[in-house]
């Protein structure tokens, strides 16, 4: 937890840093001259020379000011602007316009300076186009600006604005406002890529895909927007595609959250709502892609706003859902908990208009947002490489003691075979000269009857020494083994096996489930009774993926019953029939994990059998008897 904080502290060290740049790339500015400043005169396209004779009634049929916002199909679909200024004479200027989009001519002082696209007065000789435009020029004694422009497409005008001011100044302000917007994209392509590469590594994971989606989707929409860097590198890109890509990155990055949130926190995912907002999300691309511009853009915005205020309250309800559950998350989680708050703060201080008026205070919420769950899932990806670091040294102790095991049974099986013979042969001499011994007696007139007796007491017990040291090599195991076997409880051996065991099945995205009264208790030998366990739990998720491994115990009428299930692979025949044979193995192991679990149940007096479950995979059964009893 530690580890996460100093996380976030240094994310907002580089976004106060990021903050700081900006300030200080923030330098003076030109005069903002909107577009409604302008004299216009609707319906006309005059040029300079046109203006300079007109009429006294067609003169003053212009008007200052107009209402950008109206919609509909009929307004003014062309026009001319004209303003006039009184500058130093003699001094270079410079114009920065943006928005000068559609069809558009600007001329200073007589000179046209600007011409983007094809403007006409009829709908047949229109050609679209769009960018920002930076021209300078030397200042007369009175300087003229006369703009015509004109649109056939869009469902309403926009009002361009230009930036007016010396030389120096407007270079400056232009090369500051492209080096920023190159950071942002550079950063988010990088966020991008970083984060597909991932997904490439990991394609269980969707979170890597969708965050990228999101970073590539706002590095779209981003290139589309003032001061529309797209146009500087494809200055010949058809209009209507353009537009089409800029408005459809805005629902891709909808839909990119909205698959991340659900990825992030939906454990349960409710199909109907997925199924609705995956109608929504198509019905919006289709929206964009198909209809005339004329159409979507009169009816699009007030579409969007309605579904981005239901998106808005479903997704600020799934954020407090969680963080009402914030101790359960995991730590992917939270980073993604903040990064989406953060989202929302931005998007709120930009409605409010909260905030530096130079900072783009969306754009930077949504950099720091794509770095903050980029840094929560690296730090995921650091977890699990430890848990798989740590999973393998648990199967290398885990091998190294069933070969320790190993290795002791045949020292004891060799000990218990020398002492047999050792023992065996002495025993056999003492006991054929009493006998001997005894017959020499017999023969000799007058023996002693006492002492023949007592030789043949020697003689039967020695050969009844001797038929106990046969029997030892199969019954001292169980008798030692007998003398350490204590009571323990069932559940806690279940869970010790657990704790060890799951750093290793998680690296097959397996978990472990116990299903046990915890009053329940078996007499065994615990170091024994947890090898076996391991060794069973290990081989099932060994043949599961993103499964469940189910320990269970149960009492029988004269036994405990225990068994360990998966939903895995299963066994074929020959495997099931041959699977506790010493040696044998068809997946390349070592053929001693389920022999020695024989070995060690035969030495408890109990049995270990296998059955396959109804669905899928098998269920390993182990009987113990209820010495409690």
């Amino acid at each position: 937890m530690k580890k996460n904080w100093r996380i976030l502290i240094f994310v907002l060290i580089v976004f106060a840093g990021l903050v700081f740049l900006s300030h200080q790339l923030e330098t003076k500015q030109g005069t903002l001259i909107s577009e409604l400043e302008f004299t216009t005169y609707d319906n006309v396209l005059y040029t300079p020379d046109e203006l300079h004779n007109l009429t006294e009634e067609e003169r003053a049929s212009g008007h200052v000011g107009w209402d950008y916002e109206y919609h509909s199909f009929d307004f003014t679909r062309l026009r001319t602007n004209i303003l006039e200024l009184e500058l130093t004479p003699g001094e270079v200027y410079g114009i920065h316009c943006e928005q000068f989009t559609y069809a558009a001519k600007m001329w200073v002082d007589g000179n046209l300076l600007v011409s983007l696209g094809e403007v006409s007065s009829t709908p047949k000789g229109f050609v679209p186009h769009t960018g920002s435009v930076t021209v300078y020029f030397t200042a007369g004694d009175r300087t003229e600006i006369v703009t015509q422009r004109c649109s056939y497409d869009h469902a309403k005008w926009n009002a361009f604005q230009l930036y007016l001011g010396p030389q120096d100044v407007i270079t400056r302000q232009v090369q500051n406002e492209y080096f920023k917007i190159t950071a942002r994209l550079v950063i988010l392509l990088t966020i991008g890529v970083m984060n597909l590469g991932m997904y490439a590594g990991f394609p269980g994971r969707r979170e890597f895909l969708w965050l990228s989606m999101s970073a590539f989707s706002l590095m779209l929409n981003d290139s589309f927007n003032d001061p529309k860097l797209v146009m500087l590198v494809f200055p010949k890109l058809n209009w209507y595609l353009g537009h089409r890509l800029e408005s459809g990155a805005v629902v891709l990055l909808g839909l990119s959250l909205f698959l991340l949130c659900r990825a992030c926190f939906s454990a349960k995912r409710n199909r109907l709502v997925t199924a609705l907002w995956a109608v929504f999300f198509a019905a919006a691309l289709l929206y964009h892609i198909i209809l005339p511009v004329r159409i979507y853009t009169r009816y699009g915005g007030t579409v969007i706003s309605a579904a981005a205020g239901c998106y808005a309250v479903w997704f600020i309800f799934e954020l407090v859902r969680n963080l009402l559950r914030w101790k359960m998350l995991k730590g992917y989680q939270r980073f993604a908990l903040i990064g989406f708050g953060i989202v929302i703060l931005a998007a709120a201080g930009a409605a409010l208009h909260v905030g530096p008026s130079h900072l783009n205070t969306v754009s930077l919420g949504m950099i720091l947002f794509e770095l903050v769950l980029s840094i929560g899932f690296a730090v995921e990806y650091r977890n699990v490489q430890d848990a798989f670091s740590l999973s393998l040294r648990h199967e290398e102790e885990l091998q190294k003691m069933n070969e320790t095991m190993e290795q002791n049974q045949e020292l004891q099986e060799n000990f218990m075979a020398i002492m047999n013979h050792e023992m065996r042969t002495p025993l056999t001499v003492i006991a054929g000269y009493a006998e001997l011994s005894a017959s020499q007696l017999r023969e000799i007139a007058g023996g002693n009857d006492e002492m023949i007796r007592s030789l043949q007491v020697i003689q039967q017990e020695a050969l009844r020494l001797g038929r106990i040291v046969e029997q030892s090599e199969e019954g001292a195991r169980t008798a030692i083994s007998a003398s350490e076997r204590k009571v323990a409880a069932v559940r806690l051996l279940f869970e010790d096996a657990k704790a060890f065991c799951q750093p290793i099945c998680e690296k097959r995205s397996n978990r472990i489930e116990i299903d046990c009264p915890a009053e329940l208790t078996v007499c065994c030998m615990r170091d024994s009774m947890l090898q076996v366990l391991y060794n069973l739990i290990l081989n099932a998720s060994r043949h599961t993926q993103n499964g469940r491994i189910l320990l269970a115990a149960e009492s029988g009428e004269s036994e405990v019953l225990l068994r360990v299930c998966n939903d895995g692979d299963g066994m074929d025949d020959e495997t099931m029939s041959r699977a506790f044979e010493r040696g044998f193995t068809k997946d390349n192991g070592h053929g001693l994990g389920l022999a020695l679990c024989r070995e060690i149940m035969d030495r408890h007096n109990g049995r270990i059998w296998i059955e396959r479950t109804p669905v899928r995979g098998i269920t390993v059964w182990m009987a113990l008897p209820d010495e409690a009893e």
